[in-house]
């Protein structure tokens, strides 16, 4: 065993320590966004397991999961996101009690759901932020021309409503590259943003423990 081997369970024993004596500047929303290749890789699907465990033990209360699914043929894309949501299903089934979980497909159907106490995974199938954005307009529109919404009742609280998720996430991280993805693109206007050059199926725990105490240490300014 080499030092830096050696030295790790402490380095990550004192992260740990370093988030827990600053636990009420936690982030309670982690969004995290992926590559379909990266839940097809076996090392992948175990990573985002623990990393959900990870999250869930250090008072992390919501974690939304966006998968980049880069097929552009429509029944391709959908054979895919129904063999990721089998795998996620079964994955999911080993996570602690009280663990809750939605799975939205290509079309921001949802595919299964399961109900939650103090924990919930969002996950979305290659169904991005600018097409989340539309249905909502378009289910708006439609109010307001069956005479249910009046034209001036519109305003952000009713869009940010009819989104998916209804809530901002207060950082996202995305592993492998340097480029934001479409995802939670309403929701994330003032998230704090982590990027990292390792692929997902490398991140380690001692990783995922950096970036909530990077998070910690930020002084957000929420665009001002």
């Amino acid at each position: 065993m080499d030092l830096l081997s050696f030295a790790y369970p402490f380095y990550e024993r004192f992260l740990a320590w370093q988030i827990t004596r600053a636990s009420s500047n936690t982030p309670r929303h982690v969004a995290i966004i992926l590559k379909e290749t990266d839940l097809f890789d076996p090392k992948g699907l175990e990573k985002l397991l623990s990393a959900l465990s990870i999250f869930r033990r250090f008072r992390v209360e919501l974690v939304s999961i966006y998968v980049d699914i880069l097929k552009t043929e429509s029944s391709l894309k959908a054979e895919i996101a129904s063999t990721l949501r089998t795998r996620l299903e079964e994955g999911f089934s080993d996570l602690p009690a009280g663990t809750g979980y939605r799975i939205h497909g290509v079309d921001g159907e949802v595919n299964s759901t399961a109900p939650g106490k103090d924990f919930f995974v969002y996950v979305s199938l290659g169904f991005g932020g600018r097409n989340e954005i539309t249905r909502a307009v378009l289910t708006i529109l439609g109010e307001v021309k069956a005479g249910n919404v009046r034209p001036e009742e519109v305003d952000e609280k009713m869009l940010e409503s009819h989104l998916l998720v209804n809530h901002e996430p207060d950082i996202m991280i995305r592993s492998g590259g340097q480029k934001l993805s479409d995802f939670l693109v309403w929701q994330s206007v003032y998230s704090e943003l982590y990027f990292t050059d390792v692929n997902w199926k490398d991140v380690r725990r001692v990783d995922l423990l950096r970036v909530i105490r990077d998070f910690q240490k930020r002084q957000r300014r929420y665009g001002r």
